[in-house]
């Protein structure tokens, strides 16, 4: 939306839809309230968190709308929890209670918290809770799948396990023992569950950073398993990065690959870019990334991210409609290591907590 004055201009226009990003949306209702009758918001999912400043201002204007409707393709990415403040926008609080304290007391218990200090860092729902919240917002929330209304292409998703070289694995499992180990004379340390769990996921990627944010390479075996890919596919290809160090070890290993923005998404749907590199969170929500040149329209994970929301919506930017071609997702994992446990995740089998504390028992 551009600089204030040009947010003002737009809001002065005579106009019967008003379009405004997330970032925005805390101006727009501090400076400028009660000003519109309906609200629509897409993605509704960024928010969840009723701590936010954008939640906070909007939440103030609730009441002067005379219609709300939400969307989003992920309403519960870490959980129930997650529906507290989405459907407070459209019912002001009447079915899942009028405060988050409350919507805890009542369907919520703790998760994972500090036994000493008694801080609670996740929530769980109660016993049955799940679907009494469900029951109770059926009357004004419902759900599409696209498989059930578009005619959509096949799907095709595929885990590569990659095997270190054993005096690579010797390091990883070094790292993850004694969450301290020497590469290329540099001692990486880890000085919590959680930081060593991000520490193991660099790893797997193939560079971890020092103290001094400087990337150490450790291995390459994530890029040959991607150039492979390539040479057995003339399809353009979508890759996901997660760390600043892949995607500058993958331009380096694939010069002629072109890194996500706004000017180069028509080129990328003609079929002129052979490898788009983007991230998760920057080319996951709301861009229209469909392919279908060649046969195939391919996907690689190179990093996998800890969020669920991120890796369903990044998937959805070209398994959409309009997409005609058969969509392939690749998901590079070394095996035996905490990739696995991320894919876990992601396929909703084990939760966040679940998977750093089981990485670190390999």
């Amino acid at each position: 939306m551009g600089n204030p004055q040009t947010r003002i201009s737009g809001l002065n226009a005579n106009a019967d839809i008003y379009l405004i990003n997330l970032e925005n949306v805390a101006w727009l209702f501090e400076n400028h309230p009660n000003q519109f009758q309906n609200l629509v918001i897409d993605e509704s999912s960024r928010f969840k968190d009723s701590s936010t400043k954008r939640f906070k201002a909007l939440k103030k204007q609730l009441k002067g709308f005379n219609r709300r409707i939400i969307l989003t393709g992920t309403p519960t990415p870490q959980g129930v929890a997650d529906l507290w403040a989405q459907v407070g926008i459209l019912d002001l609080g009447q079915r899942l209670e009028t405060s988050l304290t409350k919507f805890r007391d009542k369907y919520l218990q703790p998760d994972q918290f500090n036994r000493h200090t008694r801080v609670v860092y996740s929530w769980k729902p109660k016993s049955g809770a799940a679907k009494v919240i469900q029951d109770k917002i059926s009357d004004i929330c419902y759900s599409l799948k696209a498989e059930d209304y578009l005619q959509l292409p096949p799907l095709t998703s595929l885990h590569h396990k990659i095997e270190l070289d054993p005096q690579v694995r010797n390091k990883y499992d070094t790292l993850r023992k004694d969450m301290v180990v020497d590469i290329k004379k540099e001692k990486i340390t880890a000085p919590t569950a959680a930081a060593l769990a991000n520490k193991l996921l660099q790893f797997t990627s193939g560079a971890v950073y020092n103290e001094d944010g400087e990337a150490q390479e450790v291995h390459r075996s994530k890029l040959e398993r991607l150039e492979s890919l390539m040479e057995e596919s003339s399809s353009p290809t979508l890759v996901f990065y997660h760390f600043k160090h892949s995607l500058q070890r993958i331009r380096l290993q694939f010069p002629e690959a072109v890194v996500l923005d706004d000017d180069n998404i028509a080129a990328w749907r003609r079929g002129e870019i052979r490898m788009l590199l983007a991230h998760p969170q920057s080319g996951g929500i709301g861009l229209n990334l469909q392919c279908n040149v060649g046969d195939t329209a391919q996907t690689v994970w190179f990093d996998l991210p800890w969020s669920s929301e991120n890796y369903i919506q990044a998937n959805a930017r070209i398994y959409r409609q309009g997409q005609e071609k058969p969509v392939i997702i690749h998901h590079l994992t070394i095996s035996n290591s905490v990739d696995e446990r991320v894919v876990a995740v992601l396929e909703g089998k084990i939760t966040l907590q679940e998977a750093i504390l089981e990485s670190l028992q390999l």
